[in-house]
């Protein structure tokens, strides 16, 4: 009992009162038994960790197979809404007194909300180009040095 209040400080054991397997590898063993169990056990350790593990192709194609269902359902979901829009809004345009016939204000109202759609997009393409020019205008790789990059850990 004195040997071990001796040799052991509250730092050395986790919280169940375990020694620590750091502790452990640090002491020298005196008992050859003990010696031949504790190398016995880290052989198996590694040859565990040697062994990869046999992948799982029915679960991984389950995962797959899932995840491609709830994209297409959500996919499903997007083009259903602006289909929905769509049609609101042209069957709206439609119901308008106008001097021309419903069908005319129904093409027109389809063509200018596509055209206008389209033009949204190639102003936000070139937007997001622009924005990508001027930084890397600002900061180009050759005026980057080892000194201006914070290694992973710096404060």
């Amino acid at each position: 009992m004195l040997e071990w209040v001796q040799t052991s400080t509250p730092s050395d054991t986790d919280p169940a009162g375990d020694k620590t397997d750091e502790i452990l590898e640090e002491q020298p063993i005196k008992d050859p038994e003990k010696a031949q169990s504790l190398i016995a056990i880290e052989n198996a350790r590694s040859e565990r960790d040697l062994r990869l593990a046999e992948p799982n192709w029915t679960n991984r194609l389950r995962i797959l197979a899932l995840a491609g269902a709830i994209c297409l359902i959500a996919l499903m979901i997007l083009v259903a809404g602006a289909v929905a829009g769509a049609v609101f809004v042209v069957d709206k345009a439609a119901r308008l007194k106008l001097s021309w016939p419903p069908a005319g204000t129904s093409t027109l109202t389809f063509a200018c909300a596509s055209l206008s759609g389209a033009a949204a997009w190639r102003v936000g393409q070139a937007v997001l180009r622009r924005r990508a020019a001027r930084a890397s205008a600002e900061n180009p790789p050759e005026s980057r040095t080892e000194d201006d990059q914070n290694p992973v850990g710096a404060p």
